[in-house]
């Protein structure tokens, strides 16, 4: 039975770490160490972080080969997208069906909207009720879009080899 690896994220680092495999595949190579030397681009790091915060205990987030979304997604402007979220519908030995795709950085997006949102809520004094009020409705909006996923490329329907799969990773 081919198996496919599930990393399990509670904190950050952890994942920095699962998603930048080649980068820190050696343990001697600190966080710090790589933002220093360039090896990890922090900011989509912390985009991605953000959205596996968003998702659903039963979704995930994972990255395949650029040859099979290209053959999974099809053309797309701006080019094809590598990197999903989806639930897991189904498993055989070999392969694993997506169910409920989306390409993960316009989430990844709305995401780090709704994070920034949700702080500013909490750090809001109560003695502006009328910002509060426009915050709150722009939270609940964002997270609509989030939860809608309207006009975000998905995989098609459709069956994934696990061989394939490069990073499959949810934040416990």
């Amino acid at each position: 039975m081919t198996s496919f690896h599930i990393t399990d994220c509670a904190d950050y680092d952890t994942f920095a770490r699962s998603w930048h495999p080649h980068s820190l595949d050696r343990d001697d190579v600190s966080l710090a160490t790589a933002r220093d030397r360039g090896l990890i681009t922090e900011d989509e790091t912390r985009l991605f972080w953000q959205l596996l915060g968003q998702l659903a205990s039963n979704e995930l987030l994972f990255r395949v080969p650029e040859w099979l979304a290209e053959e999974k997604v099809g053309f797309v402007e701006g080019g094809t997208p590598t990197v999903f979220v989806g639930r897991i519908e189904r498993e055989t030995d070999k392969a694993i069906l997506v169910v409920e795709s989306a390409a993960a950085r316009p989430l990844a997006k709305l995401a780090h909207r709704i994070h920034h949102l949700e702080e500013a809520l909490e750090t809001l004094s109560d003695a502006d009720p009328e910002r509060r009020t426009w915050l709150a409705q722009r939270l609940e909006t964002a997270r609509r879009e989030f939860e809608q996923r309207e006009d975000v490329t998905g995989l098609r329907e459709g069956w994934l080899p696990k061989s394939q799969l490069r990073t499959v990773i949810r934040r416990v």
